[in-house]
């Protein structure tokens, strides 16, 4: 006997809910749309994703195991705001890695990846001369994730992807520091499609820890971001 108790219908997964606000989450922290040791309510983000609170508060529970989040003694979330030393922990944890992964893609880009690049960079061309800031550093990120993809590895890239979660809340802060007027926010995106271009991983690598080392060097540099966030320096 063919049994009709579930109607036909398929049984929805619990971790859907909490699947989703992870990745929205994950995404706003990515691109830096929480602030270095901003508070992170639960009852807020449950109002604003019009869920419960158990699936938002799995979700930070997921992100602190990933080190974007924090948890304090008193149980409450925040971004971390991190020190100097961790910011130039990070900043040779990207070099090491984000370079090794540019390195292998040098290798296996082919004419429809770099002209996705080239797009990339276009798009992001027209951003930075208007001063979009938010815009600019999403494309980045397209950007330099479409080189990684294309190394072919699937263990660097979630690696990749964790190290970006801890310097997203630095990501914006970066970006509206700094002038990219006149092609100069794409200048080592430049660079880096060159080489790539011509299969070169070194001069690749090259070109990508500048990149990176800019960003780093804008947060680090200014005095006025680490008297904002608690003189986390």
């Amino acid at each position: 006997m063919i049994d009709r108790s579930n109607l036909g219908l398929v049984r929805i997964a619990r971790e859907t809910v909490q699947e989703r606000v992870y990745a929205a989450l994950r995404d706003q922290l990515m691109r830096g749309g929480f602030e270095p040791g901003q508070k992170l309510k639960i009852a807020d983000l449950a109002r604003a994703f019009g869920t419960s609170s158990m699936p938002v508060r799995e979700a930070l529970n997921r992100l602190a195991v990933e080190r974007a989040l924090e948890t304090l003694p008193s149980r409450t979330v925040r971004v971390p705001a991190l020190s100097m030393a961790a910011l130039q922990d990070l900043r040779e944890a990207r070099f090491a890695i984000e370079g090794l992964a540019i390195s292998r893609a040098a290798s296996k880009m082919t004419p429809e990846s770099l002209a996705t690049l080239e797009r990339f960079i276009e798009a992001q061309t027209e951003t930075d001369t208007e001063h979009v800031s938010e815009g600019s550093a999403r494309q980045n990120r397209e950007f330099h994730f479409a080189i990684y993809r294309q190394s072919g590895s699937a263990v660097l890239l979630p690696i990749i992807e964790s190290l970006w979660l801890q310097f997203g809340p630095y990501l914006r802060a970066a970006s509206e520091r700094f002038d990219g007027g006149e092609g100069r926010g794409i200048n080592f995106h430049v660079e880096m499609l060159d080489a790539l271009a011509k299969g070169d991983g070194a001069a690749a690598r090259t070109a990508l820890e500048a990149d990176i080392g800019r960003s780093f060097d804008l947060v680090m540099n200014d005095e006025a971001l680490w008297n904002a966030h608690g003189g986390a320096a």
